[in-house]
């Protein structure tokens, strides 16, 4: 018999937390990634081979996708950078940005904070008269790390 405390999470389950305001029925989530450069040094008398050291790590943008609701918390935090009137500080979900995975029963069952986030690029929807699709929001953000 398969043990279910030890199966993997469903990717379809999860929340942005903006403060205290948790931002739920996005579509997609990418960019949850760390990738740490490497540098190359190729030590005199050792043709076979060169030596490795870890350098700085690099986080990628999150990007998240929803449909689009009469919500407008995600546009007015681009316009508070667009318009100049952003400050890190500024607002209290600039503090405490998170992705959180929920299981079936919507219960947090891991949790990725993102460090100083900040939105970078915010996409309205593509519309067309002939189709039937949910209208989707893009919205980009940079940030400075991942605390798990």
């Amino acid at each position: 018999m398969p043990r279910r405390d030890i199966d993997p999470y469903g990717s379809y389950c999860f929340v942005l937390e903006l403060g205290d305001v948790e931002v739920a029925g996005f579509a997609e989530c990418s960019g949850l990634q760390i990738e740490t450069k490497v540098f190359e040094y190729q030590e005199g008398g050792n043709n076979a081979t060169s030596l490795k050291f870890p350098e700085r790590a690099t986080f990628s943008n999150i990007t998240l996708k929803r449909g689009v609701t009469n919500s407008t918390e995600l546009i007015d935090w681009q316009m508070d950078v667009a318009n100049g009137t952003f400050s890190i500080n500024h607002r209290d979900m600039n503090n405490n940005v998170a992705i959180v995975l929920q299981d079936e029963l919507g219960e947090p069952v891991k949790r990725w904070n993102l460090i100083r986030a900040f939105p970078v690029k915010w996409i309205g929807p593509s519309m067309k008269a002939s189709s039937a699709e949910v209208a989707i929001e893009t919205l980009e953000l940079a940030h400075e790390g991942i605390q798990t």
